[in-house]
């Protein structure tokens, strides 16, 4: 943790509330526990890092020639996707493991309203992050939503990736 909170990232990505009637029961927190861990594991899967090869076998280039086309695939497919889905408008974002940062407009939910918090966290994959959520202060034209409690395995899928992406944060402020 960091002296401001729990650790945290910036982001640019697509982001709504979605308006939910009352509190989520543990039935509901289950169902967005599990969608969201087959999210979070997917956006790792992009995001893994494969370690080059000093001496490439010939499997090992066959590997590199086949992951180089599905790049290009995936590429492709990044681009063409948002064309035809209704993903809401890029907002400057700020998430942890407990929260999400986001500007407060006219559309802002009142304090104490629940709601799913959808993000599309990652271009290549098409489902966004919906996390059960209570927005819980406005202030300075920021909303903060807290994210609520999901099963383990999603929990620490995104205190994960929150982890991994605070990293990155890091090490490219310290190239730059």
């Amino acid at each position: 943790m960091n002296a401001d909170g729990p650790l945290s990232y910036r982001v640019e990505a697509p982001m709504r509330w979605v308006a939910v009637d009352g509190a989520f029961d543990a039935a509901a927190i289950d169902y967005w526990s599990e969608a969201n861990l087959r999210v979070l594991t997917q956006i790792a899967q992009f995001e893994e890092r494969g370690v080059p090869v000093e001496q490439p076998t010939p499997q090992d280039l066959e590997i590199q020639r086949l992951h180089a086309k599905l790049d290009l695939l995936l590429g492709a497919v990044a681009e063409l996707a948002p064309r035809f889905l209704d993903r809401p408008p890029r907002q400057p974002l700020q998430l942890s493991w407990r929260s999400l940062s986001f500007p407060a407009d006219a559309q802002t939910p009142a304090i104490g309203s629940f709601g799913l918090v959808e993000v599309h966290l990652h271009a290549l994959v098409l489902q966004p992050l919906r996390w059960p959520a209570r927005m819980e202060q406005v202030s300075a034209g920021i909303a903060q939503a807290e994210l609520l409690a999901a099963n383990d395995a999603a929990q620490q899928a995104l205190e994960r990736h929150v982890f991994q992406q605070h990293r990155r944060a890091i090490a490219a402020a310290r190239r730059s």
